[in-house]
């Protein structure tokens, strides 16, 4: 029984902090984001892949030639 007890107390401890080491984290993310390079980035990379998704359906993708070269060239940073 105390085996158990201990188990679950070092579970409930190990739970407890990783959350507040989470927590801290993404506060100090929060704090620290005074630039924002990196949101634009994020917003050109989640456009850049919406658009690909588009383009490029399961059908097209299975039927067709691949990238053309200009999409090849385009992609690249």
């Amino acid at each position: 029984m105390t085996f158990v007890l201990a188990f679950l107390l070092a579970l409930v401890a190990a739970i407890v902090g990783i959350t507040v080491f989470l927590v801290r984290r993404e506060r100090a993310r929060r704090l620290h984001s005074d630039d924002a390079e990196g949101a634009l980035i994020e917003q050109h990379r989640t456009a850049q892949a919406a658009s690909m998704r588009a383009s490029y359906s399961s059908l097209a993708v299975h039927n067709g030639t691949g990238l053309m070269i200009d999409e090849v060239h385009r992609q690249q940073p």
